[in-house]
């Protein structure tokens, strides 16, 4: 299996979509992202790294360089467990350079254990309106290795 990544543009807004309807269950999805069925996840003004296996879309990194934070970090199940995620964390980082952080869905278990595999720590505690109920998340950070 070869890994790589290529930097991704507006034009991976509906691939960064199907990853990450694939990823999550249905609740926490935006539903603002929905739009007849189809996942389309904005890049906006961030960067965006997609990581390819054997050439075959497997996850994506959204990322902000001026507040040195994952916007969205999700790989395609059919590809988990193979080093897809750790592959765009690091590479995500050493664009950065500098302490990085993340916001998960504290119901996202999976995600946080991961995370705090990866080193990084739990820094807030908040609740905020998602999808219309009240949801809590925790901000994770680790420092630049």
């Amino acid at each position: 299996m070869k890994l790589r990544i290529r930097e991704g543009t507006i034009l991976d807004d509906e691939l960064c979509g199907a990853i990450m309807l694939g990823a999550l269950v249905i609740e926490d999805i935006p539903r603002s992202f929905l739009k007849d069925n189809i996942l389309m996840l904005p890049l906006r003004s961030n960067l965006r790294f997609i990581a390819l296996c054997d050439e075959v879309p497997a996850g994506f990194c959204d990322y902000s360089v001026s507040k040195s934070h994952i916007n969205y970090l999700f790989v395609d199940p059919l590809f988990q467990a193979n080093g897809v995620g750790t592959y765009l964390l690091e590479n995500v980082q050493r664009r950065l350079e500098a302490p990085i952080s993340v916001n998960v869905l504290c119901r996202n278990e999976k995600a946080i254990l991961w995370y705090l595999k990866k080193d990084f720590i739990v820094t807030k505690l908040w609740s905020e309106q998602f999808n219309g109920q009240l949801t809590p998340w925790l901000k994770l950070t680790r420092k630049t290795l």
